[in-house]
């Protein structure tokens, strides 16, 4: 079957093959456009040779026309462009095109599939330099098919606030100023929506920017039913934040997808199998009335040492989806069961033998399978948003599966051969959003980590995080990766924060959103929001995400709690050097001394020495009175920054261990100026204490915003 997309950039594809050559050609792409847009009625050819060969005598006209409509129906099909007497006629079923269906959702007033098909403008940069006219038309159409997606989204919003879906009147609204900046309506709409779900900020952020936009764009004053909505909403009495997004609802299900098993395989096809796991997480986590364990506590039970109920007891899940894969050549055959931990019943199974290119299909069926077994009800954006493909190239998924795979080893190798494989994704489908995204994400964390020079991995990670964004709006996993890039790198404080409620307007289930949330309320000082918002990523991913919270507790003089969730944490990963590290700030915090070093000794030795952990001993010996080993341990870290790079944080550090305060300060500043490290968190460390009362130290915090 060939598939003809023409809104967004042209594509022809006959399977997951992409259609180049001949039928490629701009001005055969540009007849196909005015015959599809022609339907149910034909394009009459002489209209068709004066908007496409203006230029040429009529006979050259007819025979250029007649050469496209060869090589279209060669490349198509037959039948897909019809004579009508003087006419040409699309005949839909030939083969799928994009723009027909919208059409037809159009003449329908389909409002939810007409925004659902409007994936793009049409032809978008698309022109004839030797066809001016054509050009018009084409600007007349674009226009229309605008219209026909605001009214859309204008009647979904009206729905969605006569049904008290707030998130997802947000959700449209934003939608629809991003459709149509300009308009007051849509402006004051998105304000009300915005408010009603307690983002009063944000509504009056959104009133200056509109004005801004009128300023620069048209010229005009702010509109004054905007300005007067804003002055309205400053003098009304705060609201408290909505708890709903950081607590678990009382009786909200709660679901385990326990990794998918490869059957018939080796452990190299795993990468299949648990790309269908983290897909159907994902999907998951779209639903606002359900609850998904995520990725990282699951991954670790592939091996089931544990019954399936009893695993779901463990991860505190009511009910425990387990299932398995096997690749035959081109097919796939997906067993999967959701059983109910209380009584272990089967609440539902199902077995897909399938094409291995309908996997999307399958992944979405799943989710909504087990969103209508637990009774979870479901809005329509969030099925909508369930049923999007987020490739139709084959080849790209499966390179960005093995991408992800290397990803989440969270190494310098493993960040390297991430990029590598989201690279060679993108090469095959530069229009693969989540692609982008995850590609944005490896790049930030290896900045961040000190795995890449920091300038580099941020230019290229906004770099991918903006492409996302422009593919996908609405893609959650983006809008958190660009909370972290502009905390972290541009320290934008207010747009990092709407990025990642954006984030969990999007994904209303998803840990990682909440974590990264979390951290950056820390970073700001807002300590009990943090807390909230990293016990909401615990209970969402309980095997992970322990030791930002322990961090937070220290930094909130919280000692002893967090002695207790941190021990808790290395008892379930004793080898995470990170959590002895943590571990031992917080028994020196509570006095335990020795204890302390000796966590903070073994991580450094877990991480064959890493320089982070080398520093932070460092500091604790220089705490602790301990002056020569704090010594040896800078000596050490500049000999390691002699042959490879050594962040100026982790130096930082090192010689605060050694009552260097100055050149401590050299190094923290030179930190902020690179984005080395995770700067952004400096107000409220526990760690860089002794710099709180110098004045370097303060210019430094109000440069950055934090002042």
């Amino acid at each position: 079957m060939v598939t003809v997309h023409l809104l967004g950039a042209a594509t022809l594809r006959s399977g997951s093959s992409p259609l180049r050559g001949p039928p490629a050609q701009r001005h055969r792409i540009a007849l196909l456009t005015l015959v599809v847009s022609a339907w149910p009625s034909p394009m009459p050819r002489d209209r068709a040779m004066s908007l496409l060969w203006p230029d040429r005598d009529a006979i050259a006209a007819r025979r250029l026309l007649n050469l496209a409509v060869h090589v279209l129906r060669s490349a198509l099909g037959e039948k897909v462009i019809a004579s009508a007497g003087d006419g040409l006629l699309f005949t839909p079923g030939g083969c799928t095109c994009d723009l027909h269906d919208l059409h037809t959702a159009i003449s329908a007033r389909d409002t939810d599939a007409i925004i659902d098909l409007t994936t793009g403008p049409l032809l978008d940069g698309f022109h004839l330099d030797d066809a001016v006219e054509f050009c018009h038309w084409l600007d007349a159409q674009r226009s229309e098919l605008v219209h026909a997606h605001v009214d859309a989204l204008r009647a979904r919003s009206e729905r969605q606030q006569r049904a008290g879906d707030l998130h997802g009147w947000v959700s449209t609204c934003r939608r629809l100023v991003a459709a149509d900046p300009h308009s007051s309506l849509h402006a004051l709409a998105f304000m009300r929506a915005l408010d009603a779900t307690g983002d009063r900020a944000a509504a009056i952020t959104h009133s200056v920017e509109h004005a801004r936009r009128l300023r620069n764009e048209l010229a005009l004053g702010a509109d004054p039913d905007v300005v007067s909505l804003a002055d309205t909403l400053r003098r009304a009495p705060a609201q408290p934040p909505i708890e709903a997004d950081y607590v678990r609802a009382p009786g909200q299900p709660t679901v385990a997808v326990l990794p998918f098993r490869t059957l018939g395989g080796t452990p190299a096809d795993d990468y299949f199998a648990d790309g269908i796991t983290e897909d159907v997480i994902a999907h998951l986590s779209k639903f606002r009335n359900l609850r998904v364990i995520s990725r990282g506590s699951v991954m670790p039970f592939r091996e089931r040492p544990q019954g399936t109920t009893e695993l779901g007891r463990t991860l505190g899940a009511t009910a425990v989806l387990d299932g398995s894969v096997r690749i035959m050549g081109d097919r796939v055959r997906i067993v999967a069961r959701l059983v109910e931990v209380a009584t272990t019943a089967h609440l539902w199974a199902e077995t897909y033998d399938r094409e291995l290119t309908d996997i999307f299909a399958i992944q979405a069926d799943v989710a909504l399978q087990i969103a209508a077994a637990l009774v979870a009800e479901l809005s329509r954006d969030e099925q909508e948003r369930v049923h999007k493909v987020p490739t139709r190239d084959f080849q790209a998924y499966t390179l960005f599966l093995k991408g992800r795979q290397w990803h989440t080893k969270y190494t310098p190798e493993g960040y390297e051969r991430a990029v590598e494989y989201f690279e060679r994704a993108l090469a095959r489908d530069p229009t693969f959003a989540l692609a982008h995204a995850r590609l944005a994400l490896a790049l930030a964390e290896a900045a961040e980590t000190g795995h890449v020079p920091p300038a580099a991995g941020y230019r290229r990670a906004t770099a991918a995080v903006t492409e996302a964004l422009r593919l996908d709006p609405d893609l959650g996993a983006a809008h958190c990766t660009a909370g972290c890039i502009k905390s972290i790198a541009e320290f934008d404080w207010t747009g990092a924060e709407r990025a990642f409620k954006r984030a969990l307007e999007l994904n209303p289930g998803d840990a990682d959103t909440y974590n990264q949330y979390g951290r950056f309320c820390a970073g700001l000082g807002r300590l009990d929001e943090s807390i909230a918002l990293q016990h909401r990523a615990n209970e969402l991913d309980p095997l992970v995400h322990r030791m930002d919270l322990v961090t937070t507790l220290l930094r909130a003089g919280r000692h002893d709690e967090a002695v207790t969730a941190a021990e808790a944490a290395v008892e379930v990963d004793p080898q995470h050097d990170r959590g002895r590290a943590t571990l031992g700030w917080a028994y020196i915090l509570t006095g335990r001394n020795a204890e302390g070093l000796a966590e903070l000794e073994r991580a450094v030795d877990m991480s064959e020495r890493n320089s982070l952990w080398l520093g932070q001993l460092g500091l604790a010996y220089g705490r602790l009175g301990k002056a020569d080993e704090a010594a040896n341990v800078l000596r050490e870290i500049e000999i390691l920054a002699a042959t490879t790079y050594v962040s100026p944080y982790h130096l930082t550090y090192a010689h605060l261990g050694v009552g260097r305060i100055d050149r401590a300060l050299d190094w923290l500043e030179r930190a902020v100026a690179e984005r080395a490290g995770p700067v952004y968190s400096i107000k409220a460390s526990f760690l860089l204490a002794p710099l709180n009362q110098h004045p370097r130290f303060h210019a430094l915090l109000r440069q950055m915003g934090l002042g």
